[in-house]
C-alpha cells in the first residue's frame, strides 16, 4: 500500500510540476488571445473546422457558393453589376483569366474571371487603419468551374480580417461589415442570376 501511495504522490508532483509549466509556458499566449476581438473565436474555430475538413488553408479562408441550376455565366455576371450598381460598390476590374489563357496557349481552358469591387472611402479608411489591409483590397469575387463543369463564386472570407484581431474601432468596424453584406449579397445575387 505504500508503494501504491508513494507512486500516487510522485504523479501528483508530476504534474503540478507540468501543469505549472505549461500555465507559464502558455499564459502569455493565452492572454495575447483574450485581447482579440470577441469574435475571434468562432473565426478561427470555423477555419480550423474547415481545415480539418479538407487539409486546405485556401478552403478554410473563403466563402464559396454554387451557381443555380440553370443560371449562366453571363446570367450570373449580370447580375452581380447590377447588384454592385444598386448597392453603391464600384466595380473596379474583371480579370478573363481562362480566356486570356486560351489566346496565348491555343488551349480550351476551364472558366475562370475575377470580378473586383471596391468602396474607395472604406478602403482608405482601412487602410489608416493599417497599412496590411491594402493587400485585402480589392475585394474579388471569382467565378470558376469546377472539375466537373459547375460553376462556383468564391470571396475571401472578410470574417478573419473584420474579428479575427484586436476590435477594430467602431466606424471601421460598421463599413468592413456593410462592405462583408455587400460582398455576399453579390454572391447570392450571381448564384441565383437574380437582377
Amino acid at each position: 500500500m505504500k508503494i501504491l501511495w508513494n507512486i500516487l504522490a510522485i504523479i501528483g508532483i508530476i504534474s503540478l510540476i507540468g501543469g505549472g509549466f505549461a500555465y507559464s509556458k502558455f499564459k502569455g499566449e493565452l492572454d495575447a488571445f483574450n485581447e482579440l476581438d470577441p469574435g475571434a473565436r468562432k473565426v478561427y474555430g470555423d477555419m480550423w473546422t474547415k481545415l480539418k475538413e479538407t487539409g486546405s488553408s485556401a478552403e478554410a479562408t473563403v466563402w464559396k457558393r454554387p451557381l443555380d441550376e440553370g443560371v449562366s455565366k453571363e446570367d450570373a455576371e449580370e447580375a452581380m453589376d447590377s447588384a454592385a450598381i444598386e448597392l453603391g460598390i464600384k466595380a473596379v476590374g474583371k480579370l478573363p483569366l481562362s480566356a486570356e489563357v486560351e489566346s496565348k496557349t491555343g488551349k480550351k481552358q476551364r472558366f475562370l474571371k475575377i470580378f473586383q469591387y471596391c468602396n474607395p472611402i472604406t478602403a482608405m479608411t482601412m487602410v489608416d487603419h493599417s497599412d496590411a489591409f491594402a493587400a485585402y483590397l480589392p475585394c474579388r469575387v471569382s467565378m470558376i468551374e469546377d472539375k466537373q463543369g459547375k460553376l462556383w463564386l468564391y470571396a475571401l472570407d472578410m470574417d478573419m480580417m473584420i474579428s479575427g484581431g484586436k476590435t477594430l474601432p467602431p466606424k471601421l468596424l460598421k463599413a468592413a461589415k456593410d462592405v462583408k453584406q455587400v460582398i455576399l449579397e453579390i454572391m447570392k445575387r450571381g448564384a441565383s442570376g437574380e437582377f
